[in-house]
């Protein structure tokens, strides 16, 4: 079967590379989305294992459409019925980029309506509708005049892992915190160190990451499982047959923030998923010294709308100041949605990667701390 994993724009490379180590074939690198061939087993490896996925879906059909009618008559014709039953309860959410078809609630509405049609013609009822936790999830997508219908295999976002039950304003995505760390290349072989950690998301998934933690839960309720031709055997034999690509047995991860109330949240979470060695303590980066003599600092600094301009890049500057001084021999990674204020950190980056985080326009810049210059 064709599959498609979602993500966040700037991600679908090493979501690619996630497809590719869990056996996907035939991958095509999309707009914040990567597709990919498999079976039930790579669909169900897909929503357990990648940690830059956002929603697993399996289209089941793509055509062209010119009108309202030609949609629901296209829809109408699907054989509902051999998908889900009518005990259960289903849920339409369109997305639409078309000059043509402008409301994608609209366009969820025809398809619903088409739906709930086809069970009345063949069973003389219908399906409930809900939207909050329906039990079989259809997305709708029209691009220019082209519709694709795909059933939403995940349910929840991936992106909620349910460690996170403290937070702090802002915090980070959790697919994009993953998403980062692929990015940098940081595998656990040297320590990890977040200044500015908030409520841990960055730890969390290093953590996870490094000891080879899968990051969700094997008893997560997926939409899959609500799907007539679901396999709880194949899905236990996905969990066992499970072979982390990097497993270290104590990874050295340490967060700080200048917040009581976030290193209370860090430590919160990080219980959660019993992360054991993993330091938070509370520390104002600008007045400290490093916590190892080399490692990977990584930071997502406040982009800080309410500060002015000056206040921010100021801010900004500070951080370049202590790199500078401080974290000679480290690699560190700063993400921002604050573009101007990221350049004043005042070092040249080896990478710079542009990303959507939802929709704000940030950057990650990645940069090797060398002593003098890189020549020497």
């Amino acid at each position: 079967m064709r599959i498609i994993a979602k993500t966040f724009q700037g991600l679908e490379e090493v979501l690619e590379q996630e497809v590719g180590n869990l056996g996907g074939s035939k991958i095509q690198r999309l707009t914040r989305a990567v597709a990919f061939d498999g079976s039930r087993f790579t669909l169900y490896a897909a929503n357990l294992f990648l940690r830059t996925a956002l929603r697993i879906v399996v289209p089941i059909l793509e055509t062209q459409v010119c009108d309202e009618e030609e949609i629901y008559r296209a829809v109408y014709d699907i054989d509902w019925p051999s998908y889900f039953n009518l005990s259960q309860t289903f849920a339409v959410f369109g997305n639409t980029s078309s000059s043509r078809f402008t409301h994608s609630k609209y366009i969820a509405l025809k398809v619903k309506d088409a739906i709930a049609d086809r069970f009345r013609s063949e069973m003389g009822s219908r399906p409930n509708v809900s939207t909050i936790t329906p039990d079989f999830r259809i997305d709708v997508h029209i691009r220019h005049d082209m519709m694709t219908i795909s059933l939403d295999s995940s349910g929840d976002s991936l992106h909620m892992r349910g460690y996170r039950k403290s937070t702090v304003p802002a915090p980070l995505n959790e697919v994009m915190a993953a998403g980062l760390l692929l990015h940098s290349g940081w595998n656990g072989e040297i320590p990890f160190y977040d200044p500015m950690c908030g409520s841990g998301t960055l730890l969390t998934e290093a953590w996870l990451l490094a000891s080879g933690i899968m990051p969700q839960r094997e008893d997560r309720h997926f939409s899959f499982k609500n799907w007539k031709d679901f396999d709880p055997a194949l899905y236990k034999r996905v969990i066992r047959e499970y072979k982390p690509i990097v497993k270290i047995q104590s990874p050295a991860v340490i967060g700080s923030d200048i917040s009581s109330k976030a290193v209370e949240a860090s430590l919160a979470n990080l219980k959660i998923i019993n992360a054991i060695g993993v330091e938070v303590i509370k520390k104002d980066f600008f007045n400290s010294s490093r916590p190892f003599e080399t490692g990977f600092l990584m930071v997502n600094p406040p982009y800080d709308k309410r500060l002015k301009e000056n206040d921010i890049n100021q801010f900004y500057s500070k951080i370049g100041d202590v790199l500078k001084k401080e974290y000679t021999g480290w690699k560190a990674g700063i993400f921002s949605g604050n573009e101007q204020a990221i350049k004043q950190i005042g070092l040249k980056p080896s990478r710079r990667i542009s990303l959507m985080n939802g929709p704000i326009p940030s950057k990650f810049f990645i940069f090797d701390l060398y002593e003098g210059n890189k020549k020497s």
